[in-house]
C-alpha cells in the first residue's frame, strides 16, 4: 500500500510539473499596440472605441470591436479599469460574427462579463458567462470572490481567460472565479463589447493553442 501511495504521489507531482512547464512555454503576443491596428469595429456608433493616452477606451451604447484573426484554443490576458461604477462590458470569443442580437452584438457567441461589481445588478459581474445562441452547459461562478477581489473603480485590474477544448477558465486578479464546460470548439473572433459606461484597457495579449 505504501509503495502504491508513493507512486500515486509521484505521478501527481509529475503532472503538476508538466502543467507548470506547459503554462510557462506559452508564447504570448500583444493584440493591442496602442492603436486599433489588427481590430475591426462592428455595428458601432462613432466614438465607441477610441485611443486615449495609449489606452483603448470602450464605451456604450452599442457594437463591438473584433480581432482580425480568429482563434480556437487560447489564453488571453487583459489589464483594464472601470471608469464608472455601473460600467458593463464583456469579452466575446469563438464567434464568427455572422449574425447579431440586440445592439449589434454578435450572436452564436460566448461572452465573459466585464461588469463592475461596485453597482448592484441582476447580471453577473466580472467573469460571468453568457452563451448567446449557444448550447447550455455546466458553470461554476464565484461572484462573492469577484466582489472581494475587485480593486474598485478607476483602478487597474487583470483578467485571464483560457479556452481549451470544451472548457473555459477565468482568473480575476490572480484567482480563478469561473469554470465552464460544453463550450463548443469552433474557430472565431475575440472581441470587446460596448454597452454601459466606460472601460479602459492598457494591454491585451494572447497565446494561441494548437
Amino acid at each position: 500500500m505504501k509503495t502504491r501511495s508513493l507512486y500515486a504521489s509521484t505521478a501527481l507531482v509529475l503532472l503538476a510539473v508538466v502543467a507548470v512547464n506547459a503554462a510557462q512555454s506559452q508564447t504570448f503576443v500583444p493584440l493591442f499596440d496602442g492603436t486599433l491596428k489588427g481590430w475591426v469595429v462592428e455595428n458601432s456608433m462613432a466614438g465607441n472605441f477610441t485611443i486615449r493616452e495609449g489606452a483603448l477606451r470602450v464605451e456604450g451604447p452599442s457594437g463591438w470591436l473584433r480581432s482580425e484573426r480568429q482563434f480556437t484554443d487560447f489564453t488571453m490576458r487583459l489589464s483594464f479599469r472601470f471608469m464608472n461604477a455601473d460600467t458593463d462590458s464583456g469579452v466575446f470569443f469563438r464567434t464568427t460574427g455572422a449574425t447579431q442580437f440586440m445592439r449589434g452584438w454578435p450572436n452564436n457567441a460566448y461572452q465573459v462579463q466585464l461588469r463592475n461589481p461596485a453597482s448592484q445588478s441582476f447580471l453577473p459581474a466580472v467573469g460571468g458567462l453568457f452563451r448567446h445562441g449557444m448550447p447550455a452547459g455546466d458553470l461554476a461562478y464565484n461572484q462573492p470572490a469577484v466582489e472581494k477581489l475587485s480593486r474598485g473603480t478607476n483602478e487597474w485590474q487583470d483578467i485571464e481567460i483560457t479556452v481549451s477544448g470544451e472548457t473555459l477558465t477565468v482568473r480575476f486578479n490572480g484567482s480563478e472565479v469561473t469554470r465552464a464546460g460544453n463550450i463548443v470548439r469552433q474557430p472565431g473572433y475575440v472581441g470587446l463589447q460596448a454597452e454601459v459606461g466606460a472601460l479602459e484597457i492598457r494591454s491585451i495579449e494572447i497565446a494561441a493553442g494548437p
